[in-house]
């Protein structure tokens, strides 16, 4: 083979991957039961986001550094911040649905794991003699659900985590979920938008 040729080759190679869609979005897994051509929806429910935190995390409560308690209170907020991440972000695309039906893209969200970037209210009940300066990588997990209206068009499950060298100051005690959030719902607008 000569070099023009495989210059030429790869040059086909780079331009027909820039010219793949975005829509190649990659998720943890994605189960599609459907075909579906997301873009063509107009409105989208964001439905309440739920917490059902998997016991199966919680190697040893005994060592900080697994999966630590959550209080229902850190539930509800964190629930809170991704529901108001979804709404904004899709917001900005897309009509906001007032409840699910035909022609609607619903987005059902459960979040399955919370880890603090900082000891919780649940830690200090939890660990005797905790040290509110630790920092921790923290993260979430989730299962997004898409469907119109009960029929389920496709399954996301994200795991995310961060990395204490990213650079990121950490002041917030769930600051690094706040930024999983917001990032993953972008992500997701992105592939519900096809781009």
């Amino acid at each position: 083979m000569t070099n023009w040729f495989r210059v030429a080759v790869a040059a086909s190679a780079f331009a027909m991957a820039s010219a793949l869609p975005a829509a190649a979005v990659k998720f943890d897994t994605l189960t599609v039961e459907q075909d579906m051509a997301l873009g063509t929806y107009e409105a989208v429910y964001i439905a309440p986001v739920e917490v059902a935190l998997d016991p199966n995390t919680r190697r040893n409560l005994r060592d900080i550094r697994t999966d630590r308690p959550v209080s229902e209170t850190d539930q509800a907020r964190n629930a809170r911040e991704f529901q108001e991440d979804l709404v904004r972000v899709f917001g900005k695309h897309f009509e906001l649905a007032e409840a699910p039906g035909d022609g609607v893209l619903t987005i059902d969200a459960t979040i399955t794991r919370l880890v603090s970037t900082r000891p919780s209210q649940a830690d200090f009940q939890r660990f005797v003699g905790i040290d509110f300066s630790s920092i921790y990588a923290g993260g979430a997990s989730f299962t997004v659900e898409l469907k119109e209206g009960d029929a389920p068009l496709a399954t996301i499950i994200e795991r995310e985590q961060t990395f204490l060298n990213d650079g990121r100051p950490r002041v917030g005690v769930w600051q690094d979920t706040d930024y999983v959030f917001s990032r993953f719902s972008r992500k997701l607008s992105r592939y519900a938008r096809g781009k």
